[in-house]
């Protein structure tokens, strides 16, 4: 099945490296990155990795997470354990090549500039009102600070993303550098340029959602997705400073989200 296909290919390249969950400065304690509370909107996905609740019944998530039995599990919504009733992948979605995942990494980053990564999850039943957050459909993400969130291990920009206990919920900041049709990149950035909280995802938080304030009124921007790569697939090392990664640009998806809910 071409999905599925899509799906294991993805995950090669997501979750091979060394690269599990959000990584912080090196020179801010790190325990300031944790929280002991997740928001009412974060989606623990059944194996692994994240989402967000975006309506009492719905969360969307990066497609490269969906297992192909995910209809018989349950997702973890803060005190909620909800079944999944239904998945719908985003149609864009296609296989990446095989021969595109060993050797340089140019090809294989030319074909995710252009790819999807979003999926649709509906619920067998609804979640209160009061819990999700709303999805972004502007297009001024740009140079604004986000707040991104994930569970995993972790490590520091030095050290880069090392191995760990997983299952702390921690938050970033980061500043949108770059926006593209289907994608948002932020880069780890070290000395006066770092905000407080700096930090980068890692494979561990692929989901995870980020979020902007407008007017005091907080917003679904993007989901973390894939590390950029320069050089050799098998010799990149994830987590240090000036990394980039890019993450699911919402307001690009955001006509067909409301499409796809309202249809379904």
């Amino acid at each position: 099945m071409k999905v599925i296909q899509y799906i294991y290919l993805a995950c090669i390249l997501i979750f091979s490296f060394d690269s599990l969950a959000i990584v912080v400065r090196h020179d801010v304690q790190a325990s300031k990155y944790e929280l002991e509370k997740t928001p009412s909107f974060f989606v623990d996905m059944p194996d692994g990795g994240h989402g967000a609740l975006i309506a009492p019944n719905w969360v969307v998530t990066v497609a490269h997470l969906l297992p192909p039995n995910i209809i018989d599990k349950t997702l973890q919504i803060g005190e909620y354990e909800v079944e999944v009733e239904k998945v719908i992948i985003h149609p864009g979605i296609t296989d990446i090549p095989e021969s595109m995942l060993s050797g340089d990494a140019s090809d294989l980053m030319d074909f995710m500039m252009t790819a999807h990564d979003i999926a649709l999850v509906k619920l067998s039943s609804d979640l209160p009102d009061s819990a999700p957050i709303d999805i972004y459909s502007e297009n001024k993400e740009l140079n604004q600070v986000i707040t991104g969130y994930g569970r995993g291990t972790t490590g520091n920009g030095i050290t880069g993303s090392i191995q760990g206990t997983q299952g702390k919920f921690r938050l970033l900041q980061n500043r949108i550098e770059e926006a593209h049709t289907n994608w948002l990149s932020i880069t780890f950035d070290s000395g006066e340029k770092a905000l407080d909280l700096e930090g980068i995802d890692g494979s561990g938080d692929s989901g995870g959602p980020l979020i902007m304030a407008v007017e005091g009124k907080k917003y679904l921007v993007a989901l973390f997705s894939w590390d950029y790569i320069e050089g050799n697939l098998e010799e990149f090392a994830a987590g240090h400073y000036g990394k980039k990664s890019y993450q699911v640009r919402i307001s690009t998806y955001s006509d067909w989200i409301r499409k796809t809910m309202s249809e379904n």
